[in-house]
């Protein structure tokens, strides 16, 4: 099925570009949803037409998807915790919903389907590199820290643990130092 394309799509093309997609990702999906028209005559006349309106919306939605880009360059470094198992694994899973979420928290406009998730949901804890698109042109990238409680206590057990040894080392050197000067 040929269609002309009314907005620019990722791997797909460009505004104006004729291009062969699939019937029903033509019929189900383009077309219904404003972003293509069946290649024909009285169609590409139409499209000509309106072809600077369609270029100054996608100018608009290009210099709207930067500035949103810039509140979430802005949001910085993203910290969630989850519950997880000794191991690291998480009950559960983080996904898109989650990460747009904490993004808004902090001031950002994101939606679900602008989270970038190739692998699927996040099933451990860790540090990620998560892809945000708000624009076929505009992707940016944060960092999400994924930790769980029981990870975070088990830190504050070992540093307490460390800072124990630290002081009984200390003490020992203080109680050879007195015995060495008797």
């Amino acid at each position: 099925m040929q269609v002309i394309l009314l907005e620019k799509m990722q791997k797909l093309g460009n505004l104006g570009d004729e291009v062969a997609v699939k019937s029903g990702f033509g019929r189900n999906f383009l077309i219904p949803q404003g972003k293509a028209l069946t290649a024909n005559k009285a169609n590409r006349e139409v499209f000509e037409t309106r072809r600077v309106e369609l270029e100054a919306a996608a100018a608009d939605a290009l210099t709207s998807a930067q500035g949103r880009m810039k509140k979430v360059a802005a949001a910085g470094e993203l910290e969630l915790l989850a519950n997880a198992g000794i191991e690291g694994k998480l009950f559960g899973s983080i996904g898109a919903q989650d990460i747009a979420d904490a993004l808004n928290e902090k001031g950002a406009d994101v939606q679900r389907s602008e989270v970038r998730l190739p692998t699927g949901a996040l099933r451990h804890t860790g540090e990620y590199e998560i892809d945000i698109q708000m624009h076929a042109d505009v992707v940016g990238t944060v960092k999400l820290s994924v930790s769980s409680e029981a990870e975070i206590e088990a830190k504050a057990a070992a540093e307490e643990v460390k800072k124990a040894k630290a002081k009984a080392l200390a003490e020992a050197e203080k109680i050879a130092k007195e015995q060495d000067e008797d």
